[in-house]
């Protein structure tokens, strides 16, 4: 069996029944490191409904998360994750000496001050939408990532998404207490004015633990990017409140909200509190792969009703609804209601 096969293999284990916090990153990337070698790494998941980061892996890798944030909400830059995203080809490596590194702030005032030479970036799609990304580093000095492991890394795309898509809908079984909302106040600049106790428990509990390096100030760029992207929106004339919603380490579901206290203000209030089932159902159904009607029975399912009132609700025969219930157990992995809604709350 080929390196690559053994890889896609192990990442597709993790896929179908994904490991608690770091656990599940250190499965996930000695796959990767199988086939294309690396330094450092981040592996991060976004909020598909959003867009937005909404939880991340790191060994040996980048600091300063907001000035990381500034180069992908603020800065043009090589490879941002939203253009990669978008792109024929989700696959792009930035290096040292390369005919585009000058015009990279991030390689330039990020990576080279950080000890790193060369960085390849993986978006990770899956039914049209983004799910994460994949973030090798390697060391200045060493050789530069090539367009063939590039290649090689993207030939594990797939099996990639399919496991950071799978990840926050990931079966938990420890009974949680929930954690009261929290604030985090930010200036125009992303400088915290202020961060309640309760906003630093759910911080907290973003962390990987185990032997992930991430620490509180990391994760806190899921905070930063909710700040930006609130003052994105209200620059374009829309709605000045952004949410992401996502699963904590311990499996609780929270959801990041920023908010500006005033129409033409650059400091933003961002608060975590945990997610309605709404809000949930939201990310579960892109979770899963679910079709739309697939979507459509999956919420009524939610709520209590039989299929023969799904029927009735959908305009279907009670045989659809029933197929469509089978397809939903299937991709949720689980048996039955009981077990479905088990990974909802």
């Amino acid at each position: 069996m080929g390196a690559a096969v053994r890889a896609t293999a192990e990442i597709n284990d993790q896929a179908r029944s994904p490991a608690p916090g770091a656990e599940f990153a250190d499965c996930v990337l000695a796959a990767v490191h199988s086939i294309v070698r690396f330094d450092g790494y981040c592996l991060l998941g976004l909020d598909p409904v959003s867009g937005l980061r909404s939880f991340m892996f790191s060994k040996h890798g980048l600091n300063d998360s907001r000035r990381l944030a500034y180069n992908e909400f603020v800065e043009r830059d090589v490879n941002r994750y939203a253009d990669l995203g978008a792109a024929t080809n989700p696959v792009g490596v930035l290096s040292f000496g390369a005919a585009r590194a000058p015009s990279s702030p991030r390689l330039h005032e990020i990576l080279r001050p950080a000890g790193f030479g060369s960085e390849l970036r993986l978006a990770l799609r899956s039914n049209g939408m983004v799910f994460g990304a994949l973030v090798l580093f390697r060391e200045d000095g060493r050789r530069p990532f090539t367009e063939a492991e590039a290649s090689l890394a993207n030939g594990l795309a797939a099996c990639l998404s399919t496991a950071v898509r799978r990840y926050p809908v990931r079966t938990v079984t420890a009974s949680l207490e929930v954690l009261p909302a929290g604030v985090v106040v930010l200036d125009a600049n992303n400088y915290i004015q202020h961060c309640t106790d309760e906003a630093a428990a759910w911080l907290n509990d973003l962390r990987a633990g185990d032997g992930d390096d991430l620490q509180v100030d990391d994760v806190l760029r899921v905070v930063y990017d909710v700040a930006n992207a609130t003052r994105r929106s209200l620059a374009n004339d829309r709605s000045a409140t952004t949410r992401c919603v996502t699963r904590t380490t311990s499996g609780r579901w929270l959801a990041v909200e920023g908010s500006c206290w005033e129409p033409d203000a650059a400091e933003v209030a961002v608060t975590l509190h945990a997610a309605t089932l709404a809000e949930v159902l939201a990310e579960a159904a892109a979770g899963y792969g679910l079709t739309p009607r697939e979507t459509d029975v999956f919420k009524l399912l939610s709520r209590g009703l039989p299929a023969k009132q799904m029927a009735r609700r959908l305009q279907l025969s009670p045989m659809t609804v029933n197929d469509h219930l089978r397809a939903v157990y299937r991709k949720a992995h689980v048996c039955g209601r009981e077990a479905l809604l088990a990974q909802l709350t």
